[in-house]
């Protein structure tokens, strides 16, 4: 009997994020339309697990903008361990990976996102990288989006409401032997600042005359910043303190989240 309930049934912990056990559906290939059922709350991605007889299914979209960002940007990596216990074996990477970006190439990217998205879903397309790769067991072999090589496909792209939609359909033979719940891993890279940024402890940020002073810049007020990451305040306490923020944080950290998968056994 299929059971849809989520199963949170055990944590733990990796990397500080929390392994929680959920039961795959049973994919149907005639729904075209379906309700994601998991949410990773950080990040705002709404995903699936789906598994059949022959192949594993996992699907996300997102429209945080942030997140799409660092996707695009900082690349993806999806981790698959079919022992369940959290080895990086399997990687599918797309985009390709990289641990940490310049945050002075976000503040380019955004302004082309800013004009791409008045464009609509064609252009936004334009955005997404054409090629990524799979690393299993040390052999690496290069994927292209919605190409399938040996039954193994990823997918990336835009919808209609300018959401990000990802799906990874993996062939369950690839996974070696299915010992029990599967290991699902998903990580972003992050964002660095400039080694040279850092405060000044005798700088007045309060100080007037001196047009929009250093503190506004550094809290958004007065510029098209609002975290104060492109501007000299990025190096004032001012600055210093906004980027202990939770939403400062946000646009630096990548995003990292683990989970285990039971499948399902029948439809």
């Amino acid at each position: 009997m299929k059971q849809i309930a989520v199963l949170l049934l055990s944590f733990g912990v990796l990397s500080g994020c929390n392994n929680k056990l959920y039961e795959s559906n049973w994919y149907k290939p005639n729904i075209k339309k379906k309700t994601f059922r998991f949410y990773h709350a950080e990040s705002k991605i709404r995903y699936n697990i789906e598994n059949d007889s022959t192949d594993l299914y996992f699907s996300f979209d997102v429209m945080e903008r942030i997140t799409i960002q660092k996707i695009l940007m900082t690349g993806l990596r999806l981790f698959v361990d079919g022992s369940g216990k959290n080895s990086e074996r399997f990687e599918v990477q797309f985009p390709v990976y990289s641990d940490k970006v310049p945050v002075e190439e976000y503040r380019q990217f955004a302004t082309d996102y800013d004009q791409f998205i008045q464009l609509g879903q064609r252009r936004m397309d334009e955005l997404v990288p054409a090629d990524g790769y799979l690393r299993s067991d040390g052999v690496v072999t290069q994927l292209f989006n919605r190409v399938a090589k040996d039954g193994l496909s990823v997918t990336m792209r835009f919808d209609s409401t300018l959401s990000l939609v990802y799906r990874a359909t993996i062939p369950l033979d690839l996974l070696g032997e299915l010992s029990g719940p599967i290991a699902i891993g998903l990580e972003t890279g992050g964002f660095e600042m400039p080694r040279t940024d850092h405060a000044d402890p005798n700088a007045d940020v309060t100080r007037a005359g001196q047009g929009i002073s250093a503190g506004d810049r550094a809290m958004g007020r007065g510029t098209s910043d609002p975290y104060g990451i492109n501007s000299p305040s990025g190096s004032t306490a001012a600055g210093l303190a906004m980027r202990n923020s939770t939403a400062y944080n946000r646009i630096l950290e990548p995003i990292r989240f683990r989970v285990k998968v039971k499948l399902s056994q029948s439809n």
